[in-house]
């Protein structure tokens, strides 16, 4: 006698049609399909199941709600860059541009906030922090003459 072959699934099977069943992104729902029953296949629990999927979809969703940040930020980049004029060169040189122009931006806002910070260190080192007649502003960190003072000089805002 030969082996009898059903076609009933396994609890993880079961599992992995359910999650696959809800709504997500379809660009990344065959590659989840397909990570999904290999950690079926390698002998994953459901629950360890569940948890990637939760894991990729909480992912995707981070990347969704962030998406014209990034496009923003691609656009900038490619200013800054200028891809859109360059002829004669490669895609991936376009992208590697793009990518290194993102990074310097990044880079650039992180050396002026850091530059910033040393400069208000210096201020309230030099100045102490007692008796000094200096406010500094909350919001913008702007240093205003009078400690008595209401408002930033620089932005408006209140003073403490």
């Amino acid at each position: 006698m030969g082996l009898l072959t059903t076609k009933e699934k396994t609890p993880e099977e079961k599992r992995i049609s359910e999650l696959m069943s809800r709504p997500i992104d379809s660009s990344i729902k065959g590659p989840l399909k397909q990570s999904l029953k290999k950690m079926a296949q390698d002998g994953n629990s459901i629950e360890e199941i569940d948890a990637f999927y939760k894991e990729t979809v909480a992912k995707v969703q981070f990347i969704e709600k962030r998406r014209e940040e990034y496009i923003r930020e691609a656009k900038l980049a490619d200013k800054v860059y200028k891809a859109y004029i360059t002829d004669g060169v490669s895609r991936l040189e376009k992208v590697n541009g793009r990518f290194l122009a993102s990074q310097s931006i990044k880079t650039d806002i992180l050396i002026e906030q850091n530059n910033r910070i040393i400069e208000l260190l210096e201020l309230l080192l030099n100045k102490g922090t007692g008796n000094s007649p200096v406010a500094f502003c909350p919001k913008c960190g702007n240093q205003n003459i009078s400690k008595e003072a209401e408002f930033c000089a620089e932005c408006g805002s209140k003073l403490n």
